[in-house]
Order: structure tokens, then C-alpha cells, then sequence
């Protein structure tokens, strides 16, 4: 005799599969390499194993290798958690394209870097948008119309004066909450958890861009409870050692966890 599955049964199915699914996605390996194309060196960003963008010449001081390496550290602090494909933009910044994943610069494309690519600026933005997209499953951006730059004086092309372009780039960087991620740091910080059994202590690896690390004072981590069917561990980077006020530091994953019973009541 077949039985049919209970209907708490199948919202509980339901339940893991949704957060296996987010555990996946969270896992995402962001990394990067240098790597030769057409018998050239070049330095490529990737989500697990797939290429989303490819680095051919230096900007603002940083040869490709180091660009890949800025790129991917602001790549992974975004991939934190789940994104829509509207939250993946390409933008205007001053002589080229910006690329954004909500309102973090993830790379600014410069005429020099799309040249070597035989593209613009925005269609290679636009390229390298839509190879994060796929990489994480997701369909291609719709697209939105392009806001036009104002007129700015005319000056030297970028080529001409690459010393001009670190400049530039710090400026786009500084449009995202004034942050600083050019760097990843990392650190291990306490974990204050309450639940129903009583007190627990730990610590955490938190890891970030240096300034938002910082910042970072403890995890709350929250026990939550679906219905008798599941469990949910939630790890919250915040400013204080207080559970009762959580003020959460944005940009910094949690990376490791452990924790030891101290009081059961």
C-alpha cells in the first residue's frame, strides 16, 4: 500500500531544501588566478569554476593580478547573500562603466581595459554582469535605460595620463558608504547566544573589508524554531556585547563558528 506523505512532512522537506539551496549559494567560492589567453597573461575572477571577469591591463597603480584580487574580495562581501538580477547594475563614473551588485562598486572599467577587450566600457560592464548572473544561477538583468553622464571639461584621455585613474577609482570607491575594500581582513570575536537551554559562549572567524572588521565586537547568533520541524542558526556580526540590542556591522561574513555550554537553567 503507497502512503501519501503528511502535510508537515512536506513543508518540512520544503524547508531544507530552501535553506540547502542557500547554504549553496553562500558557499560560492569566489577566487581568482592569473592565467594566460591567446598567449597572453591575464587575470581572471571566478564563482567556483566558472570565469565571470577577465583583467587584461593595469589601472590606478595595480597590475591585473592585484585588480582580480580587489575585484574578488568586494565580490565575495557581496555574494554574502542572495541577489536579484536588479540589484546587479551597471553605472556611469567619470571616463568609463561601474559595475555594482546593490550599492557596492564591485569594478570600474576604464577605455584602456575595454579597448584591450575590442568593446565600450558599459557593454563590457554589462558582459561581465551577466557571467555573475549565470554563475549563480540566476537569468540575465533586464535592462534599464542609461543615465547620461553630465558634461565634464574636456581632458587628457585616460591612456594618456593612467597616474589620473587611481584618483578616479578611490572617488567611485568612496560612493559606497565610504567604505574601504581593497582588503580582506580577518579576526576571531565572541559568540553570545541565548536560547530556552540556557547561556552559551563561543567565538566566530569574521572576515571583511579591514574597516567594517574593525567594528565588529561580537556574533548573536539566533536559534530559531519552524513550526517543531526545523531549526534555523542565524550569526549576526554587531558593534556590542549586548543580545538585547542588535546593531549589525554590514559587509563582514562569519566564516567559523564553536561554542561551549557555560550555565544550563
Amino acid at each position: 500500500m503507497r502512503r501519501s506523505l503528511k502535510v508537515p512532512t512536506v513543508m518540512a522537506l520544503g524547508l531544507f531544501a530552501a535553506l540547502a539551496a542557500a547554504a549553496a549559494f553562500s558557499s560560492a567560492e569566489v577566487s581568482y588566478r592569473s592565467a594566460e589567453q591567446d598567449g597572453k597573461r591575464v587575470a581572471e575572477v571566478l564563482i567556483g569554476e566558472r570565469s565571470v571577469i577577465v583583467l587584461l591591463t593595469s589601472a590606478g597603480g595595480y597590475r591585473p593580478l592585484e585588480r582580480a584580487e580587489i575585484v574578488a574580495n568586494r565580490l565575495r562581501a557581496a555574494l554574502t547573500s542572495d541577489i536579484r538580477p536588479e540589484e546587479v547594475t551597471v553605472s556611469s563614473v567619470p571616463s568609463g562603466a561601474g559595475l555594482n551588485i546593490r550599492d557596492q562598486l564591485i569594478v570600474a572599467i576604464y577605455p584602456t581595459e575595454a579597448n584591450a577587450h575590442g568593446a565600450t566600457p558599459t557593454a563590457l560592464a554589462r558582459l561581465w554582469r551577466d557571467n555573475i548572473l549565470a554563475a549563480v544561477g540566476q537569468p540575465p538583468a533586464p535592462e534599464l535605460p542609461q543615465e547620461q553622464p553630465a558634461a565634464e571639461p574636456a581632458q587628457p584621455a585616460p591612456q594618456e595620463q593612467p597616474a589620473e585613474q587611481p584618483a578616479t577609482e578611490s572617488a567611485a570607491a568612496k560612493e559606497s558608504e565610504d567604505v574601504d575594500w581593497t582588503g580582506t581582513a580577518q579576526k576571531w570575536v565572541p559568540i553570545i547566544s541565548v536560547e530556552q537551554g540556557g547561556l552559551s559562549i563561543g567565538a566566530a572567524q569574521i572576515a571583511g573589508p579591514p574597516s567594517q572588521v574593525n567594528q565588529v565586537k561580537a556574533v548573536a547568533e539566533l536559534r530559531l524554531t519552524f513550526r517543531n520541524i526545523g531549526r534555523i542558526y542565524a550569526y549576526i556580526p554587531v558593534r556590542t556585547l549586548s543580545v538585547t540590542k542588535l546593531d549589525r556591522v554590514q559587509g563582514v561574513s562569519v566564516w567559523a563558528t564553536g561554542d561551549v555550554r557555560l550555565v544550563n537553567f
